[in-house]
């Protein structure tokens, strides 16, 4: 089976792309981080993303998607490479994480890791005050279980974590052990693979940008392209998957590269 993991980029109107990317991808289950679903209709189209999605990929049945929290605006000093960053979506609109499955969900939860489910218009102390969770999303897969964790990670400027990152990481962790079968944890975690919220999952699980010696999942226009190692986007799995290939996608559709797993359990 195919899986793709992707941040499909909140800050950019790139449906045009999205859509051609999974339409030629044809993937068995895919993981998405900053999907968006309008609530007002006022929400520039552009920005919506939940909607192109389920249209490109209409042979994938099963999906649940996962609000982190409503916003209309942002604005921060120094973000995304910009001195004054502002982006305004016209109306309010969800953000969040979202499965699409080729099999059967038995059971899908959105856990919170930090914070709650929150609609506010003061954002004037993110990332201090941020609302993150992870979509847990049991699939039958013939007879066996197969558990997705699907997360978009706590920001900090550094990709260092901070002790957030690491309770989150820990409850994530602890969630992959309860699985009944096979697990695959994926996402844009916001950190570098060198930190102790990434290396605590090392145990138990199968870092696939480790085992192939992944050197980036951003791609060159990045502002951290020049570090030897760019790396924060993650595919890790438990000791049972058999894993037939991996590869980070060079491709244009976000500002996050597309990470492309086969494999069987």
């Amino acid at each position: 089976m195919k899986l793709i993991s992707l941040n499909v980029a909140f800050f950019e109107a790139n449906n045009s792309k999205l859509t051609k990317f999974l339409q030629k991808q044809k993937v068995d289950i895919l993981c998405l981080q900053e999907v968006v679903r309008e609530i007002d209709d006022t929400v520039l189209r552009e920005y919506v993303t939940k909607e192109p999605i389920d249209l490109a990929t209409s042979e994938l049945k099963y999906s649940f998607y996962g609000p982190n929290s409503i916003m209309d605006r942002f604005s921060m000093k120094g973000f995304h490479g910009q001195e004054d960053f502002k982006f305004d979506l016209g109306g309010l609109a969800e953000f969040g994480n979202y499965v699409r499955s080729k099999y059967q969900i038995v059971k899908a939860q959105n856990i919170f890791v930090e914070n709650h489910f929150t609609y506010t218009l003061d954002r004037s102390n993110w990332p201090e005050e941020d609302y993150r969770a992870v979509l847990v999303v049991d699939l039958r897969v013939g007879a066996k279980q197969l558990r997705i964790l699907n997360y978009h990670g706590i920001w900090t400027r550094g990709k260092l974590g901070n002790d957030k990152s690491l309770k989150a990481c820990k409850i994530i962790a602890a969630l992959a052990l309860e699985a009944k079968g096979e697990v695959v944890i994926c996402g844009d975690f916001n950190l570098f693979p060198d930190t102790p919220s990434m290396q605590l999952f090392e145990e138990h699980f199968d870092s696939l940008v480790d085992q192939f010696k992944i050197k980036t999942t951003r791609p060159a226009s990045n502002e951290l392209s020049g570090l030897g190692r760019n790396v924060v986007d993650y595919i890790w799995v438990s000791k049972g998957v058999k894993v037939k290939s991996f590869e980070v996608l060079q491709s244009d559709v976000s500002d996050h590269l597309p990470l492309l797993l086969e494999f069987n359990i």
